[in-house]
């Protein structure tokens, strides 16, 4: 308060009128009894998650996780009365089909990459259903950046104070709150107590050491540490489905902000793009002329003279890799970068894009033949099919940027996931390593007497499995191979393929 000298001097102007500015509380966020046992679901299923995918992906169970925060999610956002498009619908069947991956392979490079696709497109389906989309974004990157890392972050600490809002009136807490409390305050007397009895008593030595040894197992611990981590999870996944299904006070990605975002970025003049990359393509047209029979001897199915075959297809593969990144790089600068690009691209734009798929398309192709090359003459390992794959994957990227210079309103997007998901589900649910053992055999390039050096022995229960199936091993040799390979990376036996090879 002021005095009544400082209110006239403030009259005057001669002091300034002190103000007080309330200092505003955080609201409350709004919930009910769906976000209260959303929040006790999301909490367990985030510790499963952290058990049975971060510290040991087992298989039928990990599949059960993913099912179970899948289903976690829909059933909260149908409780808040949103609505599932078409679009939404299939992903949703996505989801838990690829959730199956776990169960029917035991390969563990194969069931990381379903981590990190289930992740992303799960993400997505949320955003996607209370953004109301029926079709796939247009500007997916933004989307997918926003319902990844932009949303759930922005309702990350929700889960707690909803969760501590609960808790904090009810009886029923404060009972836990008076017994935690004693039990704290009886720990050192407990301690000095049990010290001085098992050192009075043998007996009671050896009852309470064993008590300790039950308790305080090295099990215990993992549990703990475990419990531990699935709390930023759960705050994580929580605020994730919270973030989108209130949207009141949310942000919401919209795509004039996407345009706007993009026409930012687009400061630089475009002949500094023509005059930067002309020196790169006249490179690249003496590059292919200079190796004009190098490349073409792919084609034609011949080893050069100075290359064997390993040599040949390893040095066709890395070529590929730096030229898609080097081409792709450039691509994405040009068109993000230059002030006439997107709706208003140049007709030069276009043609260097062009030109860059076709060259970028060609070695693609090249080196896709002397995989073949090198298939041929030395069979299938899981290197050589990642890298068919990827190739395969790259050639159908390529092509769509091409046909996006011909076709201005091509909704990329749309056709990039629809490809990248068929391509990536035939990679899973084929089970590569049993398709390469079958293969390497019946094209005879693995037989009993080579059997040992064509690298099944270090494959998953995958190839495990195709061998004991091809008569390559015995079935007790399979199993002993098997038990070997899951007591060494610590995995669990819960998959189609270790299941079959321990009930033979």
């Amino acid at each position: 308060m002021l005095s009544n000298d400082q209110n006239n001097l403030a009259a005057e102007g001669t002091v300034p009128v002190q103000q007080f500015v309330p200092i505003e509380e955080k609201k409350m966020p709004v919930y009910g009894k769906a976000e209260t046992m959303l929040s006790a679901a999301v909490f367990i299923l985030s510790f499963l998650f952290v058990r049975y995918t971060l510290f040991n992906t087992t298989g039928i169970i990990t599949s059960l996780v993913y099912i179970g925060i899948i289903t976690a999610a829909i059933v909260y956002i149908k409780k808040k009365e949103y609505v599932f498009s078409a679009l939404n619908k299939v992903l949703a069947a996505l989801l838990y089909v690829f959730s199956l991956v776990f169960t029917i392979t035991d390969n563990g490079f194969i069931k990381f990459l379903n981590c990190i696709f289930l992740f992303g497109a799960g993400a997505y389906l949320v955003y996607s259903v209370c953004a109301g989309k029926e079709s796939i974004d247009r500007y997916l990157p933004y989307a997918v950046k926003s319902s990844v890392l932009r949303y759930p972050f922005s309702k990350f600490g929700v889960q707690l104070r909803i969760s501590s809002d609960c808790v904090k009136d009810s009886r029923t807490s404060n009972n836990i709150k008076m017994i935690i409390g004693g039990l704290i305050l009886a720990v050192p007397v407990t301690v000095v107590v049990a010290a001085l009895l098992m050192s009075a008593d043998d007996g009671m030595n050896r009852m309470l050491g064993n008590i300790f040894d039950e308790i305080f197992t090295e099990d215990l611990w993992t549990w703990l540490v475990q419990a531990f981590i699935a709390i930023p999870c759960s705050l994580y996944l929580f605020g994730m489905f919270y973030s989108n299904a209130n949207r009141d006070d949310l942000n919401v990605l919209t795509d004039e902000e996407c345009e706007y975002r993009l026409k930012a970025k687009r400061t630089v003049g475009n002949l500094i793009f023509y005059s930067s990359v002309t020196p790169v393509l006249i490179l690249y047209v003496m590059f292919f002329i200079s190796q004009a029979s190098y490349f073409l001897s792919a084609f034609a199915g011949r080893l050069p003279e100075e290359f064997s075959y390993a040599e040949y297809a390893r040095k066709g593969f890395f070529e590929l890799c730096w030229i898609v990144v080097i081409n792709l790089g450039i691509m994405i600068i040009m068109n993000l970068h230059a002030k006439n690009s997107g709706e208003e691209k140049t007709a030069a734009l276009k043609v260097i894009n062009v030109i860059f798929c076709i060259f970028t398309l060609i070695l693609i192709a090249t080196a896709m033949s002397k995989m073949i090359m090198y298939i041929n003459a030395y069979g299938l390992t899981e290197l050589r099919v990642y890298t068919t794959w990827f190739m395969v994957l790259c050639t159908y990227i390529f092509l769509l940027i091409l046909a996006k210079q011909f076709k201005g309103n091509m909704h990329m997007s749309k056709w990039i996931s629809v490809g990248f998901t068929f391509l990536f589900a035939i990679l899973c649910f084929s089970r590569p390593e049993s398709l390469i053992v079958k293969y390497n055999h019946d094209s005879g390039k693995v037989t009993a007497e080579n059997f040992t050096e064509s690298g099944i022995l270090s494959m998953s229960d995958d190839g495990i499995l195709a061998a004991v199936d091809e008569g390559l091993m015995t079935e007790k040799e399979g199993r002993e191979h098997s038990e070997m390979n899951h007591s060494r990376h610590m995995t669990d036996h819960l998959n189609i393929s270790t299941l079959v090879l321990e009930n033979r």
